[in-house]
């Protein structure tokens, strides 16, 4: 308790360089804390947009379907499946199940006057469509599509590139599961703006029952079957466990993270930069801490002396500077705790718009919209923690070069 208190009175003596040390540090931690709210946010925003507009909670297909588009290779037909009725039920029991739709995807040449755009056709049913995903919320113009219909809905940036609007002509080319050249014409019947801009450039839904008549698949065919749960921590477990009930089949099942390769990397990168960025702050404050124990050293070198010659070891004395720079520690850790805290409770309850900031289209990537922040104890807890254990690390070298000066040269030092 004496050694504590003697280290408590040295950080009171030495206010302006603990209360230096303690911002430096503040600042890694404020840093550190705001730039992980973001990258949460980022991701929880790319994947709630990739699971609302493009893959959801779980996908299953046949493997050599996923095999040939994660090759890049169009989505292949010849994979088409008809689901036993016995399995949609199973899929239908799954604990947190809230619906479920099956799709056809197929690659098509979308022609509109005298221009022609390479597209991704997802032939739906509508009413099990709009449970899975959300692109009916955001139809910008007309109608969503319907049992029967002719037409098709198109995303924003396609209508753009055509010029086209509600009620113009369109046709699609393709090729049907036995390679021969097919069509699909009809009307433009609504026009979408979603936060993904690969839907709103290369996506056309298209209604299922006429878009099978004209595939050469079987009626009730379709290549993929999609699954919404409740919430994307509870679609990994299912996706995993799924996965291990199908794995003596022909089918494979992908979580949406399984989908998003590249968003996967994008948040690894992500967190090692953030890291990195604290690693550069934190360096600065393990020198600041380094400097701080040597200039106390040499400012108390007498003191030093009498604390030797009055019996105290060295290892006590080492530890009155570690408790000293440990206390630094933990004046920046709160510190840099109440202010990330606050900024960052702006940042989640308000958040702030990316238009402008980029172009999502350019990128290729599901982040448009409006960012927010997240809560994270675990990094509160991480960083408060880790900035003290640096602090007291740093001090160790210089507090035992204080240490061990001979207590009369200590005394007699001028």
């Amino acid at each position: 308790m004496f050694l504590f208190k003697l280290a408590l009175k040295n950080l009171k003596r030495r206010k302006k360089r603990t209360f230096i040390m303690a911002l430096i540090l503040a600042t890694a931690v404020i840093s550190f804390l705001l730039l992980d709210s973001l990258m949460i946010g980022m991701m929880d925003l790319s994947f709630g947009n990739v699971i609302d507009f493009e893959t959801p909670h779980i996908e299953i297909a046949q493997k050599e379907f996923f095999a040939e588009i994660d090759d890049d290779e169009e989505p292949p037909l010849e994979q088409a499946f008809i689901p036993e009725q016995s399995k949609l039920a199973e899929l239908r029991e799954i604990e947190g199940f809230r619906a479920l739709t099956s799709v056809i995807d197929f690659s098509a040449t979308f022609i509109a006057g005298r221009y022609d755009f390479p597209v991704l056709v997802r032939a739906i049913d509508e009413e099990s469509f709009k449970a899975v995903f959300k692109h009916h919320e955001h139809l910008e113009k007309g109608e969503f599509i319907s049992a029967g219909d002719s037409g098709v809905v198109i995303g924003k940036d396609l209508a753009e590139f055509f010029n086209l609007d509600i009620g113009d002509y369109y046709t699609l080319r393709f090729r049907d599961k036995d390679n021969y050249y097919s069509t699909l014409e009809g009307e433009i019947k609504g026009i979408i703006s979603t936060p993904h801009p690969e839907v709103n450039q290369r996506t056309v839904l298209a209604a299922r029952d006429q878009a099978v008549g004209r595939l050469a698949v079987a009626e009730n065919s379709i290549t993929q079957l999609m699954l919404r749960l409740e919430n994307r921590d509870q679609a990994l477990n299912k996706a995993d466990l799924l996965a291990a009930d199908f794995a003596e089949t022909d089918f494979e099942v992908r979580s949406y993270r399984d989908a998003s390769e590249m968003l996967v990397a994008i948040e690894a990168w992500g967190y090692l930069e953030t890291y990195f960025i604290l690693a550069l702050i934190l360096l600065v404050g393990a020198i600041g801490i380094v400097n701080a124990v040597v200039l106390s050293a040499l400012e108390r070198v007498e003191e030093i002396g009498m604390m030797k010659a009055m019996g105290l070891k060295e290892k006590e004395i080492v530890k009155v500077f570690v408790i000293e720079a440990g206390g630094i520690g933990v004046v920046g850790a709160l510190l840099g705790s109440f202010l990330g805290g606050i900024l960052n409770f702006f940042f989640v309850k308000y958040g702030f718009s990316l238009e402008g900031l980029w172009n999502p289209e350019a990128l290729g990537l599901p982040l448009s919209g409006r960012l927010y922040g997240s809560w994270s104890l675990s990094s509160f807890s991480f960083i408060f923690i880790f900035v003290i254990i640096i602090t007291v690390i740093a001090s160790i070298i210089p507090a035992y070069w204080a240490a061990r000066k001979d207590p009369a040269d200590a005394i007699h030092h001028k």
